[in-house]
């Protein structure tokens, strides 16, 4: 072959597929908002730099027909009666969908590794890893020039329990534990620097007292959407639970949960019949059976820490847990869990019934943008008292009913498979000449 036909042949090449990745990365509005990808432990999380209702949508592996997308649709300040405030610079509203929203573009930062402090099974202390990064977005648009919303986004690559607010134990102390897996993705939403209103109304005679978020989870079950629903927990499975903290079978440990109640000496003010959170603190004493004595606190953590609820194959779960019907009537695999607990100001811890309400499936009628129209749409929301510098609130998803994902990641991808052909093209090009 004549070298300069060959030449001309690369170029032309080279050209074609220059041109071809430029127009995939530019003049495209919905790759323009893409942020930075997330990929680990199986677990794609494609992330979009706009704050919305999809702000983070998850695959497992190369199954695009099943996702799962999480994301804030909307904040708003309410009274202490829970009327809803509605003046400007009170509300935010990200979805695109919604009349009245605001774009909240989000700055995204590096994607970091690291080990997050947890427990094993046992209730020991260990490091589990992770690959995690940070988006940060501006809320001038809708808030004070000083608000933020900063959103650590974690894949685990391994399995263990992760506590909130930390997994020290105490007497008189509440700490909630949720398990994690391989493929598990966990946010930590940060809202920084909101302002609330003291005088607002026609009259200017009513006061923020609680700040309302809206958190819009969806997902797709074989192609079809699929809506969210809350889920009934389960009891604790004893039978799988080697019980180390001194109470040898279920009937001990109910007794000194019925004396606790008849004394009202209960540190975590659970009533109901020891249905939710049994052992309270995870660290609290309980009376001797004919002994008339207390107990040692008991290491009541990991797999043999009774909890509110179980999921995920009889592990302790103190997470509220989210799943996903589609029309069809079908369940899908996919589950979304969140604390009944938050952290505000640094290290207040609120509850229910103690400055946090929620989580919960609500249905709003909405007005859309355009024609005005109002739409029923779903929401999981939470409300928190009003706090002076951060709240800090973080959800957890698997794609698997079991816990995180098992589907195996993909061997190549596409921009593995263009570089093989330009270097065989270019091979073969020389190897004309």
């Amino acid at each position: 072959m004549n070298r300069k036909y060959a030449i001309a042949l690369g170029l032309l090449l080279l050209g074609t597929l220059c041109v071809a990745q430029d127009e995939t990365n530019t003049g495209n509005e919905e790759t323009e908002t893409k942020g930075k990808p997330m990929k680990a432990a199986g677990l794609d999380m494609e992330v979009n730099k706009r704050l919305g209702s999809a702000m983070f949508t998850m695959f497992a592996g190369n199954n695009s027909e099943d996702s799962l997308s999480f994301g804030l649709a909307k904040i708003l300040e309410v009274t202490a009666d829970g009327t809803e405030i509605t003046e400007d610079k009170h509300v935010c509203k990200f979805d695109k969908e919604l009349k009245d929203n605001v774009e909240v573009i989000c700055e995204d930062g590096d994607e970091t590794k690291g080990q997050y402090a947890g427990l094993d099974e046992n209730g020991n202390k260990t490091n589990i890893p992770y690959v995690m990064s940070v988006k940060t977005c501006p809320l001038s648009t809708c808030q004070d020039s000083a608000a933020t919303i900063k959103i650590k986004s974690y894949i685990f690559t391994s399995g263990g329990f992760i506590c909130q607010p930390d997994c020290e134990q105490g007497e008189n102390k509440t700490m909630l534990q949720s398990p994690v897996f391989n493929g598990t993705a966990k946010w930590d939403v940060e809202i920084e620097g909101w302002k609330f209103c003291e005088t607002c109304g026609d009259n200017n005679d009513v006061a923020a007292e609680k700040l309302k978020i809206f958190f819009a989870i969806a997902a797709k079950r074989k192609g079809k959407s699929a809506q969210a629903r809350k889920n009934k927990g389960k009891q604790f499975d004893w039978k799988k639970c080697e019980i180390d903290a001194g109470i040898s079978k279920k009937e001990d440990f109910e007794e000194s949960v019925t004396k606790r109640q008849a004394d009202d000496k209960r540190p975590d003010g659970n009533t109901d019949g020891g249905s939710k959170k049994p052992d309270g603190a995870g660290g609290n004493q309980f009376q001797d059976k004919g002994k008339g004595k207390d107990r040692k606190p008991s290491k009541m953590s990991g797999k043999c820490k009774p909890a509110r609820g179980t999921s995920f194959e009889g592990k302790p779960e103190d997470q509220e847990s989210f799943g996903f019907a589609d029309s069809d009537g079908g369940n899908a695999t996919m589950t979304f869990r969140m604390y009944p607990m938050a952290k505000i100001d640094g290290t207040e811890v609120i509850e229910a019934d103690k400055g946090f309400e929620g989580p919960n499936v609500t249905e709003v009628q909405e007005a859309m943008t355009g024609s005005g129209e109002t739409q029923p749409r779903k929401y999981v929301v939470i409300t928190v008292k009003k706090f002076s510098t951060k709240l800090v609130y973080d959800p957890t998803g698997d794609m698997s009913e079991s816990g995180g994902t098992t589907t195996p990641v993909p061997s190549s991808s596409p921009a593995l498979g263009i570089s093989f052909y330009i270097v065989s093209m270019f091979v073969l090009i020389i190897n004309m000449l």
